[in-house]
């Protein structure tokens, strides 16, 4: 099963990837006309999100069996209930919360939020969408690199053993 979650993993590097190249070069606009930019980055979002939790499914597999943990904290509490350890989840769940990058990633859950409280015509209190910092193809593009970089660091490491 290993190898189908690297798979999936790989895939949704490819299609986050194929996204952001579509944030960059307005391929969505005759598709989503003014919405392009954002279904371009949402899906480059929710391809890294999936592909950061293919790769976290795919170190614990062997000790967690099915089980799919969202995040390297749970992931480790999971493990502590078996009394095992995996070092690259130790690593993930302190990156986290230290890496800026991948916290906003698994922070984001592309829902809007309200703004300021505002007095006036039902149509001015829609909920308006943050200024996202992950919006951008360039900071995108950081974060893909990032996550490449990890996922082929903690597969060279995973060979050694």
């Amino acid at each position: 099963m290993s190898a189908s979650i690297r798979a999936h993993a790989n895939l949704n590097l490819y299609l986050a990837e194929q996204a952001i190249s579509a944030l960059d070069q307005d391929l969505l606009v005759g598709i989503w006309g003014e919405h392009a930019e954002l279904v371009a980055s949402d899906l480059a979002i929710q391809r890294l999100q999936l592909a950061y939790r293919c790769h976290l499914g795919d170190l614990c597999e062997q000790k967690l069996g099915q089980q799919r943990p969202q995040t390297a904290a749970t992931a480790l509490d999971a493990l502590a209930a078996l009394n095992e350890s995996i070092p690259e989840v130790v690593e993930l769940a302190e990156k986290e919360e230290t890496q800026w990058w991948l916290s906003q990633l698994l922070a984001e859950n592309f829902l809007p939020s309200a703004g300021p409280e505002q007095h006036g015509a039902p149509a001015e209190l829609i909920a308006r969408s943050e200024d996202r910092s992950l919006g951008n193809a360039e900071t995108l593009r950081q974060v893909l690199a990032e996550l490449k970089e990890l996922i082929a660091r903690h597969r060279d490491s995973q060979q050694e053993y």
